[in-house]
């Protein structure tokens, strides 16, 4: 993907001199078609800017659209904070389902957004002896974590 990483490098670049921004990023691919942007230095790496480190990934996304005509994932990190959440996940995913095969009961995780779900899902996948599903609604949905009796 050189041709995409390009067009969000060029994208980021004027996006952020608009914005004053005084940040350097790191790009890199995330399969299976995407990219993880990492701002290196941003003044805004605190928790409740999150909403616009999402309206700058709609921005990228739509963007890179209209440039290529693909649609690509595009995730926007500061400092590593998200790579960091998303480690801290895959662990915590395993040990739950270590414990779940353990001790052959159901465990409901708290609620949690839609990418931190898919990390879950996604990680246990194809962990023996365990399946995975959400429950609930809107800002309620968390992952079920149980036993796999097939």
């Amino acid at each position: 993907m050189p041709g995409m990483r390009d067009e969000v490098e060029a994208y980021l670049k004027d996006l952020l001199a608009i914005l004053e921004e005084d940040v350097g990023f790191e790009i890199e691919e995330e399969p299976p078609d995407g990219l993880y942007v990492n701002l290196v230095g941003s003044t805004f790496a605190l928790p409740e800017e999150r909403p616009v480190l999402s309206a700058l990934e709609h921005l990228a996304r739509g963007a890179l659209r209209r440039r290529t005509g693909r649609d690509v994932e595009i995730i926007i990190d500061v400092n590593g904070a998200v790579k960091r959440r998303r480690a801290e996940l895959i662990r915590f995913a395993l040990n739950t389902a270590e414990a779940v095969v353990r001790e052959h009961k159901r465990v409901r995780l708290n609620a949690m957004p839609a990418h931190e779900r898919r990390t879950i899902h996604v990680t246990l996948a194809n962990y023996p002896g365990v399946r995975t599903h959400s429950v609930g609604e809107g800002e309620n949905r968390r992952v079920v974590i149980e036993p796999d009796d097939r």
